[in-house]
């Protein structure tokens, strides 16, 4: 019950922080660079991208001469197209999507820690614990997508601090109600 008490806890806790750091942060004006003509480039997306998906250009269906020789004269991108069609700028269903990935989340560390907690005796142990997969997490996926796939790392800076907090702020949370049980 105390597990279950803990995790509902960190949801409520991690959505609002969610909110502050995606709703009020930097990333819409600071991070992310802005287009010179939303209307023109959504025009050329939609001619050049017809479907949801992520693209690479130039892709791989090119022949490897060719493709490495449009690759040196650029321009290289990757591309997400996430609404050929429109979607609403504020789709509620973003919210809920996102509400269901914390609680997957925190429901899988609330299960990691419970079975580690024995040999995590104070509540900085379990917090460290968390917030070290955390790190380890960040690292391994927005530090990779820097290396792998040249990822703006201002941008990747920014999730990767969301990602660690998440992590820390979700032990700080658990650490108090997952113990180990006493002998």
């Amino acid at each position: 019950m105390r597990t279950a008490i803990g995790v509902i806890v960190a949801c409520v806790v991690l959505y609002v922080w969610g909110f502050l750091c995606w709703g009020l942060g930097p990333y819409k004006t600071q991070i992310w660079k802005q287009c010179r003509d939303d209307a023109a480039a959504g025009k050329a997306l939609r001619e050049q991208f017809s479907q949801n998906g992520t693209y690479l250009v130039p892709g791989f269906s090119q022949d490897e001469t060719k493709r490495e020789e449009l690759s040196k004269q650029g321009p290289v991108a990757m591309v997400h197209m996430l609404a050929v069609n429109g979607m609403p700028g504020m789709d509620p269903m973003t919210f809920v999507m996102g509400f269901v990935v914390n609680l997957a989340v925190i429901v899988l560390i609330a299960l990691a820690l419970r079975k580690v907690a024995p040999s995590l005796p104070t509540y900085v142990e379990r917090v460290t614990f968390v917030t070290l997969i955390g790190l380890a997490a960040a690292i391994l996926i927005d530090a990779g997508d820097i290396a792998w796939w040249h990822i703006d790392w201002q941008w990747k800076l920014y999730q990767a601090s969301y990602d660690v907090s998440f992590w820390f702020l979700t032990g700080a949370v658990l650490g108090l109600f997952i113990k180990p049980k006493a002998v």
